[in-house]
């Protein structure tokens, strides 16, 4: 719909260019294949532990979001579970890549206080993850030191929750990135559903990188 009002070139009754749609059918002909689709419930059968909930946020020109799951320690081995997600289109009017990270991290920070509050058997710990070390910057940073955009953006995810809250995850492994690009329903089964493979691994052996960016403030 978006690139339809880009083009500025149709009328309401025009017939569209068949690439647009082509584009139409294929998401209706994905939408179908939903149909056959299961999920699994939020909760193992069996734990042996409390659950810690993980959100991811990611962000490209198209679209920003975040996604939420719960690893619940079980006898064997952890498992997770997809419980929620939300997204975003970007808007028309052109921003940075950097704005629409940031934004997809308030919609972390929003979605992991919601999932939090509402549930009554509260996770042991939240852990909320981007790919933006520029984004991660900024949440340890000064917010009255930014430009109003990301100051108040900033001051909103920090007053929820603290820098020890987020940590750093390598696009490759962040499943948020399937929202923000967009994902066939065949391949839903994989890191969407299921979270990325580190989470089943012991906790030191997770992602980490060194936060070192000069860039605290907005860069425009």
């Amino acid at each position: 719909m978006q690139d339809i009002w880009r083009s500025k070139q149709f009328n309401w009754d025009d017939p569209l260019p068949e690439e647009i749609k082509d584009l139409w059918r294929n998401l209706f002909e994905d939408i179908e294949k939903l149909k056959g689709m299961k999920f699994p419930s939020l909760k193992p059968s069996i734990t042996s532990g409390p659950s810690q909930l993980h959100v991811f946020a990611d962000a490209s020109i198209n679209a920003y979001g975040a996604v939420a799951h719960l690893l619940w320690p079980t006898p064997d081995v952890s498992e997770v579970r997809l419980i929620s997600a939300t997204a975003r289109v970007a808007p028309l009017r052109q921003s940075t890549i950097l704005h629409l990270e940031l934004m997809a991290a308030l919609m972390a920070s929003r979605l992991a206080k919601t999932i939090y509050e509402e549930f009554k058997e509260k996770p042991e710990s939240v852990e909320l993850w981007s790919d933006s070390k520029v984004v991660l910057h900024w949440l340890r940073s000064d917010s009255s030191l930014m430009k109003t955009f990301v100051g108040v953006r900033v001051t909103e995810i920090q007053s929820t929750w603290n820098e020890e809250h987020w940590r750093y995850v390598p696009i490759d492994l962040n499943p948020a990135d399937d929202l923000s690009r967009g994902l066939p329903t065949e391949e839903l089964n994989g890191q969407w559903m299921k979270g990325p493979t580190f989470l089943r691994i012991p906790r030191e052996e997770w992602p980490a990188e060194k936060l070192d960016t000069p860039m605290a403030n907005d860069p425009r």
